[in-house]
């Protein structure tokens, strides 16, 4: 198929209305960029998938009008997270209580086709937006200015071609995108069949704790709430076990009978067999072709992150492909999209297989060298203090080795012209420049405060005390986060990473490193080089 136009339907094309596809579509319409959403699917998937999202998601939906603290479709608990043994005996414990360095919880409880439809009206709020649904992606191409692709409408069978300067497969597992394109799939080799079962609570039922794994080689089980007035369970199927010898509504009462969930007192919502993987694409790129979500990366769900690394690809690849759709960086910046991204995702997925390492026991020796092993952890050392995972992105738009660059930029409450909030809700979804009792803007050249105008970079002051025209840091987050990384000034991307980490002085110089890291076109700003 070869398809040049002169003329796009939209800026990018998005295939699959997904969290991830769904999310890019919503975070590139909001910069202005037009967009045009192809989905197979006719109408939104009913039944339930992910039900977690952790601080990190929460910071980014806030930034679309979800406020998962205060939220009736949303649920957090301020609680333990355990791992007990078949005896229901404790074999470690979690603190995840009170708010993390993003200024979130830790993890919320969500039913996925409710956040979808949310999503998916937050679209229709934006005219650049365009969603084809119903529509299946037969084939697609590219040359070195555009995408173009061939979808057929379900309900009339009529065929019709799309183009677009880029293209993002958010296509799910079996994406098609990945597969037309060859991009290359690493396989970690751990695949184990689950049995999902959710269901609708019709009275009030209570789990305590409301959140747990449980470690039983008989039949490793995880049990956690799926947003207000459900539950998930989640059985491994053994070695032995056939998937359809549980993939039943008969097998999953039986499994529930032990929890006291029944057909009087709840509703089965769903029940199918998973099999939870372990893989990442080496390439998130060819061309003008680009994937995300499940389309990049497969996990296990034990440490709860896959739609949270769905998520965060939609927030990396927005704001790079403004960028380039608005001329002020080339090409270059998409292929750290990928390097950034697949590095992190490989770290959680490494974490998710850890976590299903010791859960997915089912040899009782094993079991119980594992149980006396971790019960003596707990009782030497006491529970598990709450921790951010504090990973680094992978080599990409941040300046290595400067104190906090690469990571999640911590987030507290502030004052700022007369108003009080998190951080986040005076940067309206940009970059943000915060020095500490100084202004970034007077450490620099006037080219690169133009550069930095043009780039729609905010300047702060952020002090420990009132003072006019600089932000006042309520709750001592900021102050602790200056002297914990010996830095004076702090660039942070629109995806809340940091870019720069440094002194005042170094400031000027790490902006010049990190444009050339950007692929920033200085003549396309109408600037003349320092």
């Amino acid at each position: 198929m070869t398809n040049t136009p002169k003329e796009y339907d939209a800026d990018v094309i998005v295939i699959g209305a997904g969290p991830a596809g769904l999310m890019s579509a919503i975070l590139l319409g909001q910069r202005g960029r037009s967009v045009i959403v192809v989905e197979r699917h006719a109408a939104h998937y009913p039944l339930p998938r992910a039900v977690t999202f952790d601080d990190e998601a929460a910071r980014l939906l806030s930034r679309i009008g979800i406020d998962a603290d205060n939220d009736e479709k949303i649920q957090y608990f301020r609680d333990w997270y355990e791992l007990k043994n078949g005896n229901g005996e404790v074999l470690a414990r979690y603190d995840w209580r009170g708010q993390t360095k993003a200024g979130w919880h830790r993890l919320y409880w969500f039913n996925q086709p409710e956040l979808e439809v949310r999503l998916a009206e937050r679209i229709q709020q934006i005219p650049a937006i365009k969603v084809a649904r119903g529509s299946e992606l037969l084939d697609l191409s590219q040359d070195g200015q555009s995408v173009s692709i061939r979808c057929r409408e379900e309900a009339t069978g009529i065929e019709r071609v799309l183009s677009a300067k880029y293209l993002i497969g958010a296509d799910g597992a079996n994406s098609l995108v990945r597969t037309k394109t060859a991009l290359p799939v690493h396989d970690l080799g751990f695949q184990f069949d689950w049995l999902i079962v959710d269901i609708k609570t019709n009275e009030p039922m209570v789990f305590d704790p409301p959140i747990f794994q449980l470690c039983d080689p008989t039949r490793p089980t995880t049990v956690v709430p799926a947003g207000p007035g459900r539950r998930r369970w989640e059985f491994m199927v053994l070695p032995g076990e056939t998937p359809e010898l549980l993939n039943n509504p008969d097998a999953a009462w039986r499994l529930l009978d032990k929890w006291g969930a029944n057909p009087q007192n709840c509703t089965l919502e769903r029940h199918a067999v998973w099999r939870f993987q372990a893989k990442w694409a080496e390439t998130w790129r060819s061309g003008r072709i680009l994937i995300a979500g499940d389309a990049a990366h497969l996990m296990p769900p034990f440490a709860g992150q896959g739609m949270c690394a769905a998520l965060r690809d939609a927030n990396n690849l927005a704001w790079k492909l403004d960028l380039a759709l608005a001329g002020l960086a080339d090409d270059g910046v998409l292929g750290t999209y990928g390097d950034e991204r697949r590095e992190h995702v490989r770290e959680f997925i490494n974490l998710s297989v850890g976590i299903g390492g010791v859960v997915c026991i089912t040899d009782p020796a094993e079991a119980a060298e594992r149980d006396r092993a971790m019960m003596a952890d707990l009782a030497a050392n006491g529970p598990k203090p709450s921790t951010d995972p504090n990973l680094s992105l992978g080599n990409g738009i941040w300046i290595e080795g400067h104190g906090c660059a690469g990571k999640l930029s911590s987030q507290g409450y502030v004052s700022f012209g007369g108003n009080t909030g998190r951080f986040d809700e005076f940067v309206d979804g940009g970059w943000a420049a915060i020095g500490w009792k100084l202004n970034p803007l007077d450490h620099i050249s006037q080219l690169q405060r133009e550069v930095l105008d043009r780039l729609g970079v905010r300047a702060f002051e952020m002090t420990d005390e009132y003072k006019d025209g600089a932000i006042f840091d309520r709750d001592g987050t900021y102050k602790s986060w200056f002297d914990e990384i010996k830095s004076q000034i702090i660039l942070i991307r629109p995806d809340f990473y940091v870019a720069i980490s440094c002194s005042a002085e170094s400031f000027s110089r790490s902006l010049d490193e990190l444009g050339a890291k950007m692929h920033l076109k200085v003549r396309s700003l109408e600037l003349s080089p320092a």
